[in-house]
C-alpha cells in the first residue's frame, strides 16, 4: 500500500457514500500479478443518518479490516473501501483466486457481525479501481476544497460570511486566456494579475462567494468545466480566515 490515503463523498443509488481510496496503490504494485479483485461486505449495526459507523463501532470496524490486511499480506493489497446506506465493502486485489470469507468470517463473527464476499469481474484489468473506486475530476477538485476548508475551520473560521475567494488557472497561450477572461467578467469575477512563464500563462480572478462545502463545491465544478472550454487547467483556490 501506498502512504497517500485520501477520503471522498458521492452518491450512490442516491445514497449519501463514503469513499476511502489508497489514491497511489497502482503506483506501487505490479497491476499485471493483482488481477483478482475481491470484495468484503459488512454490515454496520448502528449506522448514523448517513449510513456510515461512528465513535466506538467505526474504530472496531476499522481495526477488524487492519486484522485482515495484516493477514494477506504479500498476497492482496486493500486498495479502499464505499460506506453507503448501512453497508461497507472493502477492496482488495489479490495475486491468485482467494478464499476471503474463511479468512473474514471468524474474525467478524466474534464480533456479531455478517459478511459476505464477493468477486468482481473486469473487462479489463484494474478497471474497477479506476472506474469505481477512483473520483472523477470534480470528486479530486472536492477533496482538495475540502483541505482547504478544515484549514479555515482550524482556525477558527465558521464559513458562514461570504468572502472574497481568489481562483488560479493555468493556460498555454494568450488566445485562450483573453476568450477565458471575456467569459469570466460576465460572470462577475475580477481580474488580480497575470503570471508569464515560458510554458504558459497563470491568471488569478476573484469574487466575493460564499465558502460552505456545498458553495465552494458548485463553484470550482463550474471551473472543471470552463477551463475545458478554453483548453485551460483550474489550479485550485484560497480565501482568507473570517473569526
Amino acid at each position: 500500500m501506498s502512504d497517500h490515503w485520501d477520503i471522498y463523498f458521492t452518491t450512490i443509488e442516491d445514497q449519501f457514500a463514503s469513499v476511502v481510496l489508497d489514491m497511489d496503490v497502482w503506483k506501487e504494485i505490479d497491476q499485471n500479478k493483482f488481477t483478482f479483485p475481491i470484495a468484503l461486505r459488512i454490515e454496520v449495526k448502528n449506522p448514523s443518518e448517513s449510513g456510515v459507523p461512528v465513535d466506538q463501532e467505526a474504530e472496531l470496524i476499522n481495526e477488524l479490516e487492519d486484522r485482515i490486511i495484516n493477514d494477506i499480506d504479500g498476497i492482496g493489497y486493500n486498495v479502499g473501501r464505499v460506506t453507503t446506506n448501512g453497508t461497507r465493502d472493502v477492496f482488495f486485489y489479490f495475486n491468485n483466486s482467494f478464499d476471503l470469507y474463511a479468512l473474514a468470517e471468524p474474525i467478524f463473527n466474534e464480533h456479531g457481525y455478517n459478511i459476505e464476499t464477493f468477486s468482481i469481474d473486469e473487462e479489463e484489468s484494474w478497471n474497477f479501481y479506476f472506474g469505481f473506486l477512483y473520483p472523477n475530476k470534480y470528486e479530486i477538485q472536492h477533496m482538495g476544497n475540502r483541505s482547504v476548508l478544515d484549514s479555515l475551520q482550524d482556525s477558527g473560521d465558521s464559513l458562514e460570511e461570504p468572502r472574497r475567494v481568489d481562483h488560479w488557472i493555468e493556460f498555454n497561450n494568450s488566445t485562450d486566456e483573453i476568450e477565458f477572461i471575456k467569459k469570466v467578467k460576465s460572470m462577475n469575477f475580477n481580474i488580480e494579475e497575470k503570471h508569464e512563464k515560458t510554458d504558459g500563462i497563470i491568471l488569478q480572478i476573484y469574487r466575493n462567494d460564499r465558502v460552505d462545502p456545498q458553495s465552494i463545491n458548485d463553484i470550482t465544478d463550474m471551473f472543471v468545466d470552463l477551463v475545458e472550454e478554453f483548453n485551460g487547467r483550474y489550479d485550485g483556490w484560497e480565501t482568507q480566515v473570517i473569526k
